[in-house]
């Protein structure tokens, strides 16, 4: 004999047991209006007694929303964008929303297969780092053509329009060179992210623009373009140092690459900043325990974040429409890394 199931609590059980209404559980379980904290507590308790489950999925198609966002990062790897996702997550939970996180590894193909699941999955609102301009524009198509909102967070895809939150780039760079040639340094190598990126293309404008306003001649021989990778850094610095005239310093474009730089530089037995001074963009927690210190442009990474999910609320909540732009300013972090060049 089929042993018969249990049927589920349901919301009029709860509201029963707590003596009030349906709505008012409604607003309790959704947080959608105030209701006194002795009610509150009534309501919770009769969940917590009968072992409610709130149906989302039903309360979603009726709805139409989710309280879902889709969040996707370009590498989980770099300590810069946990905490772009803590400042997601953490902004999220004030509205009782959920995150669904996934990570492109820079791979374009991987990046559109997590824009079809999130689209699959209903998601409210779409904050992305695009890996590939071109592409990425083509793949976020799916999206903009059913009006669901969409934040590019770090990077922006030029003539899309949809909202963007980013850091001064090109301020950030052109402060780190000032400071090199503020020592002395006229050689300065530069790895570079890649510049099919607006955060590659706008670091090495900020390069480009410290040299030019301090008469310094480009030299094409002092500019890598790296990957933003360990990998990116270790063999732009290969490169650079192996030239005939090498550089005195060298600027790496993110952590990643400053990881792989100081790991090249170790190998060949060079000495910071007595023989060539480093500086990174992106400062990480660990950089001052570096030995010495290494010197970087700090950028705020849980403020993009959190800057992100308010635009997208501005868009689901208040129906925004005009596009909005942000820049967020960065900060020079000068630390032991960095010294006037080595006279020979």
């Amino acid at each position: 004999m089929r042993r018969q199931e249990k049927k589920s609590p349901t919301m009029k059980d709860v509201a029963k047991l707590a003596g009030v209404s349906i709505s008012t559980v409604s607003h309790v379980i959704n947080k959608t209006r105030y209701v006194e904290k002795e009610t509150r507590e009534r309501v919770y308790e009769a969940i917590k007694t009968l072992g409610y489950r709130p149906n989302i999925l039903a309360s979603s198609l009726r709805k139409k929303i989710t309280n879902t966002i889709g969040l996707i990062i370009s590498n989980i790897t770099n300590l810069f964008y946990p905490e772009v996702v803590r400042g997601v997550e953490d902004y999220l939970a004030k509205y009782n929303y959920n995150l669904i996180l996934c990570n492109s590894d820079e791979d374009v193909e991987k990046e559109k297969n997590y824009i079809e699941v999130l689209f699959s999955r209903r998601v409210d609102g779409l904050i992305i780092t695009p890996s590939k301009s071109s592409e990425t524009r083509e793949n976020l198509d799916l999206f903009r053509e059913k009006n669901i909102p969409i934040v590019l967070v770090d990077r922006k895809i030029e003539g899309l329009d949809e909202d963007v939150v980013l850091v001064d780039n090109v301020k950030g760079t052109y402060d780190a060179i000032n400071y090199l040639i503020s020592l002395g340094h006229k050689r300065i190598g530069i790895i570079t992210g890649p510049l099919d990126t607006t955060t590659g293309c706008e670091r090495l404008e900020g390069y480009l623009k410290a040299l030019e306003e301090n008469n310094i001649t480009k030299d094409d021989n002092l500019i890598y373009e790296g990957d933003f990778k360990e990998k990116g850094g270790y063999e732009g610095t290969s490169h650079l140092l192996n030239l005939k005239n090498p550089p005195t310093a060298i600027f790496t474009s993110n952590n990643l690459m400053a990881l792989g730089a100081l790991k090249r530089i170790t190998e060949i037995g060079i000495k910071i900043p007595s023989d060539l001074s480093l500086i990174s963009f992106d400062d990480m927690e660990w950089f001052p325990y570096f030995s010495p210190p290494l010197t970087a442009v700090y950028q705020p990474a849980y403020e993009l974040g959190e800057t992100a999910v308010k635009l997208l609320f501005e868009r689901l909540k208040r129906g925004r429409k005009k596009k909005k732009e942000v820049i967020l300013p960065t900060k020079l972090i000068i630390r032991e890394s960095c010294a006037p060049p080595k006279r020979i």
